[in-house]
């Protein structure tokens, strides 16, 4: 709407000259001696004669209107305060020349100066933003309406916001205002000022660079974006390194004007990097630019969008031009990115890289970095990468309520050198993973993320927490955890696993993916009642890097239609659209455990070991272990020995678990005058004696208290002794025996996994024979190497001629037994020698073939005397 012309006549607090802006002061100047008579109200140009450059009030007070005449102080002059400027000085205006309409402020003379006049010529340039004295349109006509904004409006500096119109410049003269506010000095010092977005379309064809702590801010990002930055890939030039590397003059034609070309520091300056993005938050560790810093820049509340979406790697042939661009490149210490959506950039949405290898210029410092409430999707490689390229200051950032979506390759991807923390961040549908960290010396946590979608999340870092949330961790990746957490078999405290395979297996996507040069892949395992591929079991590499064929109607496997139909041979070469994948001949076996504390299904389980598999990848089975420790609960099959919370260790379990080795502990602490010694081991290994602890009966009739078998040297102690029982303190075992009854022994049977430590007797008809048989290893079937997996270690199809020697070995398929004494047979009972109980002159043991280790328990014996434990545990 059009401001009527509106004219006043007020006194000159100083001299002014015609066309001057000026402003209402109570304190004029007059050329009388002092003390000057009040002259109230009065006006005085906006911009003192004295020009005091650490004078901010051109910012903070109000302009009131502008000079028509010169006038000495105390003299009238008449000012215009509202409508269209026709006449200065009393001859014609002929306004601030063609343009985009914008506002109108004041230059370092008090002029009318365009808001986004020429930049680097002082006697255009405005300095008195946001402080404005009216607008002007695009011819240049200006019209008086003073007013002053707490932020820095894009549309004041001509931006249209059509989304057709290149406004870029427009936005960049906004950043490079924020710039300058703050004291008039020759430093680039700023207070950080708000640079403003209103809801639209901001089409740009550079990039913008936002520095010196100023805040980039919209009118939200809503659902289809209510402030909205357009990058247009195609007919833009989005070369950073070009715009901050001008050649030097007079070299360059044309020499790039001041402002933002050459004036943000020499970004990729020996890097080998040509960087492309649409916002640079640029900021540097050392070398610091004439531009000054964006330390601490914050970007909110908009969207950043590239035109055409790229999404997850497009490969169309137009496309095929447009560069590897990021949405956002951090070049900067701290900045805040919050409320942003990026989307369609053919890179990634925000790359993060810092302290690149000799020879970049500058270097960067991106530490403490902080990306909250952002959606980040569809672009053609990570949603979010941070140091995947530079990793030394990438450290310490907080990444909160972030969504990563549909990005062609990592939602998240973490290669920080120290780590950052990761909070309440949403994943879901990324072509490779949706979440990556994989830095060796990272120390980052994840707290409360959500991943679906198909897609893993591998942790191959050195030092990773994981606190709840819900993702489909790879069972190969390396991750402390605190809570319940998905991946594996359900680890509810600790998981960690002791080796990580490069090898992956191949991502079949719909439209494909992005492959690095170097990657390695074998095919994955059909589904059910599809064909297996001629090429499963081998191992490629990718030779040259690019973009997958992908799945589509016309190559439904996803993989190179070769791999389906014809064996690879090692060094060939398969073309998989931009991909060239090389056999390095079948995949070897790489042996993977994880090593879990807690589970969620079973709360009696401490510590698990679980199996390895095949093809370099963990493939547990439900219910399996390769070691477990377990608290004991008393069984209900045994109601009359209540004792639990023992603790049980045994290699090798199924979902049955067969104790081997025991650890003893009680529910409810010692109990006076009970013997306490927990089991414990002796002797070198292949080698190793127990000392064992016998809860009720004897070693021939108890149920709980120790295992199933016994070697030589051996000892047995009761822990149940009272004044009244008469009886051995414990037994001395002569030669191997174990008991025959179930449940701890049971009749052979032909092609089953046993666990070692295991006893079996001959099953009918055979008749029973007086020994026992005690899996004691796991061996090569003649050529057939051992396999891999211990699952895969079983008996042979028909019964063993059984070895009738003690102690000799009877070979099964993969398994070696070793001969045992039934301590069922009467006969046999004489190879536990009992230990007399509570006498003084106890002598020296006698039991038979335990030379071995005769004198470690004749040693033993000597000492739990000293200790009054043979003599005076009764209070003899």
């Amino acid at each position: 709407m059009d401001v009527a012309t509106v004219t006043v006549t007020m006194k000159a607090a100083q001299d002014i000259t015609a066309g001057q802006v000026v402003r209402i002061t109570g304190v004029p100047a007059t050329h009388a001696v002092p003390p000057a008579p009040a002259v109230t109200p009065a006006v005085t140009p906006a911009v003192q004669q004295s020009n005091n450059p650490d004078d901010e009030t051109l910012h903070t007070l109000p302009l009131f209107g502008i000079a028509l005449r010169k006038a000495f102080a105390t003299k009238d002059v008449d000012v215009q305060i509202g409508g269209v400027v026709f006449q200065i000085g009393g001859a014609a205006f002929g306004g601030l020349g063609p343009g985009k309409p914008c506002a109108v402020g004041v230059n370092s003379a008090g002029k009318l100066v365009r808001a986004n006049a020429v930049r680097g010529d002082p006697e255009k340039v405005c300095i008195s933003a946001p402080n404005w004295i009216g607008d002007c349109d695009d011819s240049g006509m200006v019209t008086i309406r003073p007013r002053r904004d707490m932020r820095l409006n894009v549309l004041d500096f001509g931006a249209a916001g059509d989304g057709k119109t290149d406004d870029t410049d427009a936005l960049q003269d906004a950043l490079d205002c924020a710039m300058r506010l703050g004291k008039m000095t020759d430093e680039p010092l700023s207070d950080g000022k708000v640079v403003y977005l209103p809801p639209g379309d901001y089409l740009i064809t550079k990039p913008l660079v936002v520095s010196n702590g100023c805040i980039l801010e919209g009118a939200g990002f809503g659902f289809r974006g209510t402030s909205r930055i357009i990058a247009d890939v195609k007919s833009g030039d989005f070369n950073l390194s070009t715009r901050t590397n001008p050649l030097e003059p007079p070299t360059h034609v044309p020499p790039i004007p001041p402002g933002i070309g050459g004036s943000i520091g020499r970004v990729g300056v020996g890097a080998g990097e040509t960087v492309y993005c649409a916002i640079a938050l640029t900021g540097y560790y050392t070398d610091l630019p004439d531009r000054g810093r964006a330390d601490y820049a914050v970007l909110r509340q908009f969207t950043l969008e590239s035109r055409p979406l790229h999404r997850r790697g497009t490969t169309e042939p137009e496309l095929h031009p447009a560069p590897q661009m990021d949405g956002v490149r951090v070049l900067a210490h701290g900045p805040w990115i919050e409320k942003v959506r990026i989307a369609g950039f053919r890179r990634n949405g925000i790359t993060i890289y810092a302290s690149y290898p000799p020879g970049f210029k500058p270097v960067v410092n991106a530490n403490l970095t902080q990306i909250r409430d952002c959606l980040i999707y569809g672009n053609g490689q990570h949603g979010l990468d941070i140091g995947s390229e530079g990793k030394d200051n990438t450290n310490t950032m907080l990444v909160m309520n972030v969504s990563a979506t549909d990005n062609g390759r990592d939602g998240i991807h973490d290669a920080s050198y120290l780590g950052c923390t990761f909070v309440s961040c949403h994943t879901d549908t990324n072509k490779h993973r949706n979440i990556s960290s994989e830095s060796d010396g990272a120390w980052s946590v994840f707290v409360g993320c959500y991943a679906e979608g198909d897609a893993p999340v591998v942790f191959t870092g050195g030092y990773i927490a994981v606190v709840g949330g819900d993702m489909d961790i790879t069972p190969d990746s390396t991750y402390w955890g605190y809570g319940a957490v998905r991946g594996g078999p359900g680890p509810s405290a600790l998981k960690v696993t002791n080796n990580y395979s490069t090898v992956r297996f191949y991502r079949i996507v719909n439209g494909g993916i992005d492959i690095d040069k170097g990657e390695q892949v074998t095919p994955p395992h059909p589904k059910l009642g599809e064909p297996a591929p001629k090429a499963l079991g081998y191992l490629f590499e990718a030779k040259v890097g690019g973009h997958t064929l992908g799945a589509s109607a016309a190559n439904p496997t996803g993989m190179p239609p070769e791999w389906s139909t014809d064996v690879p041979t090692k060094g060939s070469v398969t073309e998989d659209g931009e991909v060239r994948w090389e056999c390095l001949g079948e995949c070897p076996p790489t042996i993977v455990t994880s090593n879990t504390l807690g589970s969620n299904k079973d709360s009696t389980i401490i510590q698990d070991v679980q199996s390895v598999t095949m093809d370099g990848k963990l493939d547990p089975v439900a219910g399996d272990s390769l070691f477990r420790t377990q608290v004991q609960r008393a069984p209900q099959s045994f109601p009359e020995y209540p004792l639990k919370g023992r603790i049980e260790t045994s290699l090798i379990s199924e979902v049955t678990f067969p104790a081997t080795y025991y650890l003893t502990s009680y529910e409810n602490g010692p109990v006076p005058g009970k013997l306490m010694l927990p089991e414990a081991w002796i002797g070198k290994p292949d080698n190793e004696r127990r000392i064992g602890v016998v809860y009720s009966g004897t070693p021939f009739t108890t149920t709980v208290g120790s295992c199933d078998f016994y070697s030589p040297g051996d000892l047995i102690l009761n822990a149940l002794r009272d004044a009244t029982r008469d009886g051995p303190i414990g037994w001395a075992v002569a030669a191997a025996c174990g008991w025959g009854k179930a449940p701890h022994c049971e009749p052979w049977a032909p092609g089953k996994h046993y666990s070692i430590g295991q006893t079996v007797k001959p099953r009918p008809p055979t008749p029973a024979n007086g020994f026992l048989y005690r899996l004691k290893a796991y061996r090569k079937d003649g050529l057939n190497p051992r396999p891999l997996n211990p699952h895969l270690n079983v008996s042979g199809q028909s019964e063993p001629p059984w070895s009738q020697t003690v102690g000799g070995p009877t070979e099964d398929h993969f398994l070696e037994w070793e001969t045992l004494y039934d301590l069922d047979v009467p006969a046999n009972k004489k190879y536990l020698e009992p230990i007399p109980q509570g006498v003084t002159d106890q002598k020296n043991s006698t039991a038979r073939e335990i030379d071995q280790l005769r004198n470690d328990f004749n040693a033993l014996l000597a000492k739990l005397r000293e200790a009054h434990l043979l003599g005076g545990l009764l209070g003899e």
